[in-house]
This record gives C-alpha cells, sequence and structure tokens, in this order.
C-alpha cells in the first residue's frame, strides 16, 4: 500500500472511469465466483482490457510457483498478453473482482501476476477493495 485505502467516489473522473472498465471487463468472465478485470493505461490512454479465463496461460506459468499447480489466464495477465513493451513500460493498471451480481470486491494482484507485471514494465497497479475503497501498490 502506498498511502492507504482512498475512496472510489473521491477520485478523479478519469480513474473512475478506468475502475468501471475494469469492472464492466470482469462482469464479461465466466470464470465462477471470482471475475477479474484489468485494464492497462498509459499516458491517461488505455492501451489494453482482459478478463480471467479457465485456459491456462504459458506465459503466467513462467511467474507461478510450481508448488501451486498450473497458472491459468488471469485478468492481469489477459490485459498485458501480446503488448509490446513499450506499451506495458511505466503503465499503470487497474484491476476490479466482482462477485455474481457485480459488487465490487477485493482485488489485489496475486504475487504471479505482480511478477508478470513488473517483468513487462508496469509502474502501479490500482485495485478495488470494496465497492467504495481502492488502494494501490508500486509494481516496478
Amino acid at each position: 500500500m502506498e498511502d492507504g485505502p482512498k475512496m472510489i467516489n473521491k477520485t478523479s473522473k478519469k480513474k473512475q472511469r478506468w475502475f468501471d472498465l475494469a469492472k464492466r471487463a470482469a462482469c464479461e468472465s465466466h470464470y465462477g465466483n471470482i471475475r477479474h478485470g484489468a485494464v492497462v493505461v498509459k499516458g491517461g490512454s488505455v492501451v489494453s482490457f482482459g478478463f480471467n479465463k479457465s485456459n491456462r496461460s504459458a506465459f503466467g506459468q513462467r511467474f507461478r510457483n510450481p508448488n501451486k499447480g498450473h497458472a491459468t489466464q488471469h485478468a492481469e495477465i489477459s490485459a498485458i498478453l501480446g503488448l509490446p513493451r513499450s506499451a506495458t513500460e511505466g503503465a499503470d493498471i487497474y484491476v476490479v473482482r466482482v462477485n455474481n451480481d457485480c459488487e465490487w470486491r477485493m482485488s489485489k494482484p496475486c504475487p504471479m501476476c505482480e511478477e508478470a507485471l513488473r517483468f513487462v514494465g508496469v509502474k502501479r497497479a490500482f485495485y478495488t477493495i470494496d465497492g467504495k475503497h481502492y488502494d494501490s501498490c508500486r509494481i516496478s
């Protein structure tokens, strides 16, 4: 955590928009009760977005603890796959987790995703804590 949890409705309209886009991506996921969406933002523009899937991820597997089994395609991995490093270097990522009613839940990137984001040069992750709060962490 950088400064501790912040209120989503008291942040800039741009951040609210990016969280909303990540929420919309999460609502597209059909991965059970754990549905995440992610939006990569650089220079004030959306670069990419993704949501979690049950597909295995060879790229993600490189960063996963071998004792944890196969890596599925998390939202963060989905959002950065196929992007050139020039698009991810110094970028921010917004991550949202929703329940079956599309209400926000805790969505801090897991260790595998943090390592993958660090590898591609993402600078910071902003993630929801609940329906009213978010937090951020420095990645690289």
